[in-house]
C-alpha cells in the first residue's frame, strides 16, 4: 500500500465523516483546515466496528509482503481485534493490520 493510499479503516472514517453530522461541525470549526486522520478514524471506531466477530479478514504480514486469511475472533479494544489464523494461531491486530477479505464469505464455524 502507498503511503498516500487510505486502508479500508481509514477509507470507512473518511466516508463516515463526510456525512455525520457532528463530525461536520467539528470540521467546520476548524476554520479550512481538517481533523488529524488519525483522530478521525478514533472517532468513527469509537461507535463502528468495521470488523465483526466471525468476518474473514486479511492480515498484514508483520515484514509487509503480502496478506494471510484470518477469521475475526472478538473485537478486544476500539483500534484492536483478535484474529485467527488458518492454522489456529491467534494475535491481536489494529486497523493498520486488517482489510476486508474480498470476495469472500462470512465465516461459518
Amino acid at each position: 500500500m502507498s503511503g498516500t493510499e487510505a486502508n479500508y479503516v481509514e477509507a470507512l472514517a473518511l466516508a463516515w465523516a463526510r456525512t455525520d453530522p457532528w463530525e461536520q461541525w467539528i470540521n467546520s470549526a476548524l476554520k479550512g483546515q481538517r481533523t488529524p486522520l488519525e483522530e478521525t478514524v478514533r472517532e468513527y471506531l469509537g461507535s463502528h466496528n468495521p470488523f465483526p466477530d466471525d468476518a474473514d479478514v486479511e492480515v498484514q504480514r508483520r515484514d509487509g509482503t503480502g496478506w494471510d486469511h484470518a477469521v475475526i475472533v472478538e473485537r478486544v479494544g476500539v483500534d484492536e481485534w483478535t484474529v485467527e489464523y488458518d492454522d489456529g494461531e491467534q494475535v491481536w491486530r489494529d486497523h493498520h493490520e486488517l482489510r476486508r477479505a474480498h470476495d469472500k464469505p462470512v465465516h461459518q464455524k
